[in-house]
Protein backbone atom coordinates (compact mmCIF):
# COMPACT_ATOMS: atom_id res chain seq x y z
CA UNK A 1 0.00 0.00 0.00
CA UNK A 2 2.65 2.35 1.06
CA UNK A 3 4.51 1.77 -2.69
CA UNK A 4 1.22 2.67 -4.39
CA UNK A 5 0.78 5.85 -2.26
CA UNK A 6 3.84 7.29 -3.64
CA UNK A 7 3.08 6.33 -6.98
CA UNK A 8 -0.30 8.46 -6.57
CA UNK A 9 -0.01 11.34 -8.23
CA UNK A 10 -3.00 13.75 -6.06
CA UNK A 11 -0.93 12.28 -2.96
CA UNK A 12 2.84 12.75 -4.53
CA UNK A 13 1.50 16.88 -5.59
CA UNK A 14 -0.10 17.37 -2.18
CA UNK A 15 2.97 16.57 -0.34
CA UNK A 16 3.46 18.06 3.34
CA UNK A 17 -0.56 18.12 3.36
CA UNK A 18 -3.07 15.69 4.51
CA UNK A 19 -4.58 13.73 2.30
CA UNK A 20 -7.83 12.09 3.14
CA UNK A 21 -8.45 8.26 1.19
CA UNK A 22 -11.60 10.10 -0.33
CA UNK A 23 -9.14 12.23 -2.55
CA UNK A 24 -7.22 9.27 -3.61
CA UNK A 25 -8.46 6.14 -6.18
CA UNK A 26 -11.08 3.92 -5.06
CA UNK A 27 -9.09 0.71 -4.19
CA UNK A 28 -6.54 2.68 -2.16
CA UNK A 29 -9.63 4.86 -0.48
CA UNK A 30 -11.53 1.69 0.35
CA UNK A 31 -8.21 -0.01 2.15
CA UNK A 32 -7.10 3.25 3.80
CA UNK A 33 -11.10 3.29 5.38
CA UNK A 34 -10.84 -0.69 5.81
CA UNK A 35 -7.32 0.24 8.24
CA UNK A 36 -8.69 3.23 9.75
CA UNK A 37 -6.45 5.39 8.47
CA UNK A 38 -7.78 8.83 8.94
CA UNK A 39 -5.36 10.88 6.68
CA UNK A 40 -1.77 10.28 4.81
CA UNK A 41 0.89 12.80 4.13
CA UNK A 42 3.53 12.08 2.02
CA UNK A 43 7.12 13.27 1.67
CA UNK A 44 9.63 12.87 -1.39
CA UNK A 45 12.98 13.63 -1.83
CA UNK A 46 16.48 13.54 -3.86
CA UNK A 47 17.47 11.66 0.06
CA UNK A 48 14.35 9.93 1.04
CA UNK A 49 10.46 9.39 1.72
CA UNK A 50 7.54 9.19 4.02
CA UNK A 51 4.61 8.08 3.93
CA UNK A 52 2.75 8.74 7.48
CA UNK A 53 -0.88 7.64 8.61
CA UNK A 54 -2.74 8.80 10.94
CA UNK A 55 -4.92 6.58 12.59
CA UNK A 56 -8.19 6.17 14.23
CA UNK A 57 -6.63 4.42 17.04
CA UNK A 58 -6.64 6.16 20.25
CA UNK A 59 -3.24 5.28 22.43
CA UNK A 60 -4.21 5.28 26.10
CA UNK A 61 -2.70 8.72 26.70
CA UNK A 62 -3.04 10.54 22.79
CA UNK A 63 -2.78 9.84 19.19
CA UNK A 64 -1.27 7.17 17.33
CA UNK A 65 0.75 7.26 13.81
CA UNK A 66 2.37 5.41 11.92
CA UNK A 67 5.21 6.13 9.73
CA UNK A 68 6.83 4.26 7.07
CA UNK A 69 10.24 6.35 6.06
CA UNK A 70 13.85 6.14 5.08
CA UNK A 71 14.89 9.44 6.01
CA UNK A 72 15.99 8.12 9.69
CA UNK A 73 17.29 4.33 9.53
CA UNK A 74 17.91 4.68 12.94
CA UNK A 75 14.44 5.93 14.43
CA UNK A 76 12.77 2.40 12.53
CA UNK A 77 15.02 -0.12 13.89
CA UNK A 78 13.12 -2.66 16.24
CA UNK A 79 13.26 -1.92 19.37
CA UNK A 80 14.40 1.92 19.46
CA UNK A 81 12.54 4.26 21.38
CA UNK A 82 12.55 8.18 21.90
CA UNK A 83 11.00 10.41 24.32
CA UNK A 84 11.97 13.82 25.47
CA UNK A 85 10.22 16.75 27.73
CA UNK A 86 7.62 16.77 24.50
CA UNK A 87 4.42 14.68 24.69
CA UNK A 88 5.87 12.75 21.55
CA UNK A 89 7.32 9.23 21.94
CA UNK A 90 8.93 7.66 19.06
CA UNK A 91 8.82 3.44 18.99
CA UNK A 92 10.44 1.82 16.29
CA UNK A 93 9.36 -1.47 15.05
CA UNK A 94 11.81 -2.08 11.77
CA UNK A 95 11.26 -2.83 8.50
CA UNK A 96 11.39 1.40 7.88
CA UNK A 97 8.72 1.57 10.14
CA UNK A 98 7.91 3.28 13.40
CA UNK A 99 5.02 4.44 15.60
CA UNK A 100 4.76 7.84 16.97
CA UNK A 101 2.11 9.00 19.88
CA UNK A 102 1.51 12.45 21.13
CA UNK A 103 0.28 12.63 24.40
CA UNK A 104 -0.32 16.60 24.38
CA UNK A 105 -4.25 17.04 25.12
CA UNK A 106 -4.63 19.89 23.06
Amino acid sequence: MTQRILKDPFAISNQGKFTYPKDLDNALSKELNEKKIKWISVGVSSECKTVEYGTEYEYPIGTLHLTWTTCDPKQTERGFYQSDSSFIEIYGIGNNWLIWTDGDPI
